[in-house]
């Protein structure tokens, strides 16, 4: 059977040096060969990165859950190890931290005037000018028109009840996932 397949192997050398006199036939398969190796490689490349981004993404999401947990039983008091509570205490002197900036910043800022109305219609703030009806910008000074925002609608734990910051995605109080 070796026989055979040594024989097989043998002419098929052969044809293929009695077809490719000049060496061409042979140098473009084993160029070709290369290339496809190396487009299987980049793709197996470009594979492989993309599991990893969705892998970084998915541990990214999984330490979000995670802190957002922690956090829920440290604000319903529960949280006992000292290291998180710790953590958690630092987190809330930042926080404190940025109320105190904000409330320095809106007392430099100069108090924006209220929007003009009257029968004419909506009036630009800054300058008086009477505008469009849901204009975004004054056509007179170019400035940004007020847009007024619905409040949005208060959120509640439906395992206990407990009222939820928007876009909460765990209850502060039970620590379920909203």
């Amino acid at each position: 059977m070796s026989e055979i397949l040594d024989r097989l192997k043998e002419g098929a050398g052969q044809v293929i040096a009695e077809v490719d006199k000049g060496g061409k036939l042979q140098a473009a398969i084993s160029s070709l060969r290369h290339q496809m190796a190396e487009a299987d490689r980049k793709r197996k490349i470009g594979l492989v990165r993309q599991q990893l981004r969705d892998l970084q993404g998915r541990e990214a999401q999984a330490i979000n859950a995670l802190s957002a947990q922690v956090w829920a039983l440290y604000e319903a008091g529960t949280l006992t190890q000292p290291e998180l509570v710790s953590l958690c205490r630092n987190v809330q002197e930042i926080r404190a931290q940025i109320k105190d900036k904000e409330r320095e910043l809106e007392q430099l800022q100069p108090p924006q005037p209220a929007p003009v109305e009257d029968q004419a219609g909506p009036r630009c703030g800054q300058c008086g000018t009477a505008v469009v009806p849901g204009a975004a910008f004054c056509q007179a000074c170019g400035a940004r028109l007020t847009v007024e925002e619905k409040a949005a609608p208060a959120l509640f734990c439906v395992h206990c009840g407990a009222r939820l910051r928007q876009g909460a995605r765990f209850c502060p109080q039970c620590g379920q996932t909203v």
